[in-house]
């Protein structure tokens, strides 16, 4: 394959994750590459060569996938899980993107926070060769690691990131936010100019194309009454709010009410929840794994009743969690416990399609909850807001226009 002709490519993608992989980044990325070629820009997508859920599985090097040239990289396999193993598998991601780089004809770089470092050399490659860099955040790293107190401040690796952040703020042509808090953060934190500046919020692809109803999947996940569904990861920046959840599960009120809690997904919190809800004696909580097939998915979220998004209070302005609007597809009220001020309470707040309980006592919570579940008229108007605020800012179109629009403004 000629994979560095001169002129070849107008945007160079780089994303640690891609397909087939299924975690929400290279849903993502993978969408949005589609819809660049399919609009006629040549992307090139330099991700690595192991599989994210099983790093034992490895892709090909190079692939040509539905008019999408990807070069896979080579990393070790390394868990991602623990911290070190994590940023060591940054770094040699990033030395092995910059090298590609250096020997690509392109037009515009774009580079995802996280993985560390990739930015940061990518943008340094294209101020040499003189080309544009878009500066995409997802969750901004490693202010998450020290604000929930995983590594001091006054790491000298933290010293380096934070120092790398500040270059690529001040020095990409544009900076792409998921959320609005996150802008707030930066701009408090960070030197960053106005201009440079946009705000995409993520997508969901529309739950009801290409939609197949499974009564099988209700008859596996769930329950006769009002079911919660909670589909995603059970890890750090979700396990407290999801412990709020779980105590109000264990009142009688909303046990008597026939209420469920159904989670699905997998993480390094899991065990830790499971053993949680027998220890309190939850029975209405039920755990599953993780659901890869996505008409399975879609199955999910049309017979649930309503979805949760757990937040923890420590990452307002770091993360946004891309299932909500998957939800929002689905036509789904949400039920957040989320930091007040963040991205999804004020998108809540905006659309009038879901209640959050953070900050509520504890019986607050419990009769809102009732209220959801009991009053339909209330029930109804919060999923017909939810699917209206999916196809007016949350479907995939919408989304990836403003993509579109940003690079080829750069070109």
């Amino acid at each position: 394959m000629m994979l560095y002709n001169e002129n070849e490519y107008d945007l160079v993608l780089f994303t640690q994750t891609f397909y087939p992989d299924v975690d929400a980044t290279a849903k993502l990325m993978t969408d949005l590459a589609e819809f660049l070629v399919e609009k006629g820009k040549k992307v090139l997508i330099v991700t690595s060569n192991r599989s994210y859920e099983v790093p034992e599985n490895k892709y090909p090097e190079f692939e040509n996938i539905n008019g999408i040239s990807v070069k896979r990289v080579k990393v070790p396999k390394l868990n991602k899980n623990k911290a070190l193993q994590k940023i060591v598998l940054y770094y040699l991601f990033s030395i092995k993107a910059k090298k590609t780089l250096k020997k690509t004809n392109y037009k515009v770089a774009m580079a995802i926070l996280p993985p560390f470092f990739v930015a940061y050399n990518t943008l340094r490659v294209s101020k040499k060769k003189g080309n544009k860099f878009i500066f995409l955040l997802h969750d901004l790293h490693p202010d998450i690691l020290v604000r929930t107190k995983q590594i001091s401040s006054k790491n000298p690796v933290v010293k380096l990131l934070k120092k790398q952040n500040e270059y690529v703020f001040q020095n990409a042509d544009k900076v792409i936010f998921l959320g609005r808090d996150q802008i707030e953060y930066v701009k408090e934190n960070y030197k960053i100019q106005n201009e440079k500046i946009e705000y995409i919020p993520n997508w969901s692809r529309d739950l009801k194309e290409d939609f197949i109803k499974k009564d099988e999947i209700k008859e596996k996940y769930y329950k006769p009454g009002f079911n919660i569904l909670y589909a995603g990861n059970i890890g750090d920046a979700q396990v407290e709010s999801l412990k709020n959840i779980f105590n109000l599960m264990n009142d009688k009120k909303v046990k008597e009410n026939n209420i469920y809690l159904i989670v699905v997904g997998h993480g390094r919190k899991k065990d830790y929840l499971v053993d949680f809800a027998k220890e309190n004696n939850i029975e209405n909580i039920l755990f599953f794994d993780y659901v890869y097939d996505f008409s399975d998915y879609q199955n999910l979220i049309y017979y649930a009743d309503c979805c949760l998004v757990p937040l923890r209070e420590e990452h307002k302005g770091m993360a946004v969690p891309s299932k909500t609007y998957y939800y929002l597809s689905g036509g789904k009220p949400i039920l957040a416990d989320v930091p007040i001020g963040s991205e999804i309470d004020i998108a809540l707040k905006e659309d009038n399609c879901g209640i959050n309980l953070k900050d509520c006592k504890r019986e607050a919570a419990i009769e809102k909850l009732l209220y959801l579940k009991n009053d339909k008229k209330f029930y109804d108007e919060l999923c017909k807001n939810a699917r209206k605020a999916f196809e007016k800012k949350y479907s995939k179109d919408v989304a990836l226009e403003k993509y579109l629009s940003v690079i080829e403004n750069l070109i």
